[in-house]
């Protein structure tokens, strides 16, 4: 079963040595995420969809040193999605359904004092599945690594590669990523799909705009009792402010489109059953995290 947007998640996990340091000074401990995308109406015929997400994901501990310049992060993951088809056919082949995903994710980062290399690594367990009938499809297994080369404080360029779905339909993606400290202010970063442009005025707010994907791929039950694979792929443009509540909790909220916006039903080796582009469509979303250590 391969996943598409698995990918975007993939090449984050590598592109994060890119800026290390950041990222080491302000781990998320748990975050909670809510978010819609509206209606999207289908290009070759009636209907349309709109997709709902609750996700919650968390530090199981906090990050592991067991040697000089190597810190390790395990984080476990949930999301649940909700899709709801509107003025389809009878006989419409996916169904409106609530769709899961529990995930366990242990990331490295490996930045020797002195040195302007930075290496990580990712690797990560899913269990993604309509929970009716649960069996060895809905597993998934993926693998990345990259590194970072940091040529003075402000600007990091690195590249990264990700093997995916290594249980089933294997595949390899690379990718490339920077992160340029344009100023004490304003920080642009490309990380693999992502895209990301943040404006920090003082430390109670963050401004930003955001390029990145909104898909994911789940292992489905039909009504013939078969084990299929519902495949969304989307990608969203968003601006998003970020605000300070406490020392440690931050709000934030974010609204943008859609674009690009496809569902597909295959078999389990990516066979293609049926496939359904759509138009462009909003989304917004709205999360509350706890950072520390």
């Amino acid at each position: 079963m391969f996943k598409t947007s698995l990918a975007t998640s993939v090449l984050l996990g590598c592109a994060a040595s890119a800026s290390a340091q950041l990222f080491l000074s302000e781990i998320e401990a748990a975050k909670v995420t809510l978010s819609h995308a509206g209606e999207t109406d289908f290009e070759d015929g009636p209907g349309s969809l709109s997709v709902s997400r609750f996700e919650l994901r968390g530090l199981i501990t906090q990050p592991l040193k067991p040697a000089n310049g190597l810190t390790i992060i395990p984080i476990v993951e949930y999301q649940l999605a909700d899709l709801n088809f509107q003025n389809v056919s009878p006989v419409y082949p996916i169904n409106d359904d609530k769709l899961h995903s529990l995930s366990l994710t242990t990331f490295g980062i490996l930045n020797c004092e002195g040195s302007p290399w930075v290496y990580a690594g990712w690797a990560r367990a899913e269990m993604a599945s309509d929970f009716q009938d649960v069996s060895g499809d809905a597993f998934t297994f993926d693998v990345a690594a990259g590194a970072g080369y940091q040529f003075s404080e402000n600007f990091t360029l690195g590249a990264g590669g990700a093997v995916v779905d290594i249980n089933g339909d294997m595949r390899f993606y690379p990718g490339l990523f920077f992160n340029w400290k344009v100023s004490e202010q304003f920080v642009v970063g490309l990380y693999g799909p992502l895209f990301v442009a943040a404006y920090t005025p003082d430390e109670n707010w963050v401004f930003s705009f955001r390029a990145d994907s909104g898909g994911d791929i789940w292992n489905v039950t039909d009504d013939a009792g078969l084990s299929r694979a519902v495949d969304l792929t989307s990608y969203r443009l968003g601006f998003y402010a970020d605000r300070r509540l406490t020392d440690n909790i931050w709000i934030s909220a974010g609204a943008g489109a859609t674009m690009g916006n496809e569902i597909r039903l295959t078999e389990t080796d990516g066979s293609e059953i049926y496939k359904e582009k759509m138009d462009g469509g909003m989304f917004a979303q709205v999360s509350l995290r706890m950072i520390a250590w």
